[in-house]
């Protein structure tokens, strides 16, 4: 019987492959087709060697922000994802709306979905998703970027489906730990009820400028009892800028140069602002909203970069004499981080060939000045000739805070040696030939008269 099935199945996965393939392979956004593929994270707690251990298994999902509406549109989409062997999250009647800060390519997207513990804290949601259970189950969702330009994580309440009322599944929950297995074909229908985001995952910044550190939330109901903290991470270590609560109304800054509008917050707007930053600013910052009985969190990491600057000569021509030696030394400084990276280049006008990078380049260690910036030297000894007239030497350095490499030229001039001055080297030379032509007669003569000695 199990070999007749496999060909009768195989057109429903064609099928259901094609309009997968169909539906996610587009470039349109997530507003457009209200829909983005997701994985499903579970944990799989056993028994193992060293006790009890934690295995992580990852499932394909689709999340359906957009719900259909009618028995007979929910009956096909349960058909296809069925085919499809694919767990479907359907958003039914959002209050809050995930396609708003999510909005892109779905290409771009990654999108993670897990269940979600309270750890056995009941507190009654007042928001428009409501239901009988004793026990609220709950999912989040992340959705991120793929090139760091937004995260949003969504907080899921699970409502009853439609089309599945048994008593099996309209039960009751009286214990939190307790959690119904999600079949490969499931569809399970949600609220999103609380949404925290930010704009900024990674920003960067230059040396006493300003910055602000996004993050923003809604939730489904007003006015919610909010908690809001920014806390700073560096190196291990960890201390709290900002705590605030609407059921208190007391804000506390524990920090200078940072803030954030307390007016905002109950409009959703948690922003946390650096005022003249430096070094000791750099790390990574959590915000952290707190909608009992859900904790949502973003992790910000501002790095601060600062160009370099990049001198060579007092001008941007060097004459030289033939025969001449001369050190070109390129100075580098004021750049944070540390890593840079230094060539010279030397390139002949008039020929198209590609510059040639000088080799035998010696560096100074790196200085290190009061600001936290960097500084470091690259030069090398040029020994004139008149192969090097009308070269141009180009000192090229490269570093994160640029976005195409610092080039500084230089163009050398070399004058050939005066002909008076060549037949004084000519008679020079002929008078050392000389000198060495008679030492060497001398000391054969002296070789000659000590053999004729007698012993």
């Amino acid at each position: 019987m199990s070999t007749l099935r496999i060909p009768l199945l195989c057109p429903w996965l064609l099928l259901a492959g094609v309009i997968w393939h169909s539906e996610f392979s587009t470039s349109a956004t997530l507003k457009e087709i209200h829909k983005v593929h997701c994985t499903l994270i579970e944990e799989h707690t056993y028994s193992g060697e060293k006790g009890l251990e934690i295995e992580y298994l990852r499932r394909n999902a689709m999340l359906l922000l957009k719900s259909p509406l009618t028995e007979e549109d929910w009956r096909r989409h349960m058909r296809e994802t069925e085919a499809a062997n694919i767990i479907s999250f359907v958003v039914k009647d959002a209050a809050v709306d995930i396609s708003q800060h999510a909005d892109d390519d779905i290409d771009n997207l990654l999108c993670e979905i897990k269940r979600y513990s309270t750890a056995g804290i009941q507190v009654h949601w007042p928001g428009s998703a409501t239901t009988n259970d004793n026990v609220d189950s709950w999912f989040s969702c992340t959705i991120k970027h793929k090139d760091d330009k937004f995260i949003v994580t969504s907080f899921l309440k699970q409502l009853p489906s439609p089309l599945d009322q048994s008593e099996e599944d309209t039960a009751k929950v009286q214990d939190y730990n307790s959690v119904k297995p999600i079949r490969d074909h499931d569809t399970l229908v949600l609220a999103a009820v609380f949404i925290v985001y930010t704009r900024t995952p990674t920003i960067q910044q230059s040396l006493t400028r300003d910055a602000t550190l996004d993050c923003g939330f809604e939730v489904d109901h007003s006015p919610a009892d909010v908690m809001v903290e920014w806390r700073f991470q560096h190196k291990g270590e960890r201390k709290k800028l900002f705590s605030y609560s609407t059921r208190t109304g007391m804000a506390e800054t524990l920090a200078k140069g940072v803030s954030v509008s307390v007016k905002k917050i109950p409009k959703g707007v948690a922003s946390l602002h650096l005022s003249s930053i430096s070094i000791g600013n750099e790390g990574a910052y959590v915000c952290s909203v707190y909608v009992p009985p859900l904790y949502g969190s973003h992790d910000l990491q501002l790095e601060v970069i600062e160009s370099p600057m990049v001198t060579i000569h007092s001008s941007k021509e060097l004459v030289l004499q033939e025969g001449d030696i001369e050190k070109l030394v390129c100075e580098i400084n004021g750049y944070y981080p540390l890593d840079v990276e230094v060539e010279w280049l030397r390139e002949v006008p008039g020929k198209h060939l590609l510059p040639f990078v000088v080799k035998n380049i010696l560096f100074t260690s790196h200085r290190h000045y009061n600001n936290g910036t960097f500084g470091i030297s690259a030069f090398f000894l040029l020994h004139a000739s008149l192969i090097d007239d009308g070269v141009v030497y180009t000192c090229r350095v490269s570093h994160k805070s640029l976005r195409v490499p610092i080039r500084k030229k230089i163009t050398v001039h070399v004058k050939a040696l005066p002909s008076y001055f060549m037949v004084y080297v000519v008679i020079v030379l002929i008078i050392l030939v000389s000198l060495l032509i008679y030492l060497l007669r001398t000391i054969n003569k002296a070789k000659e008269a000590q053999k004729r000695k007698p012993y």
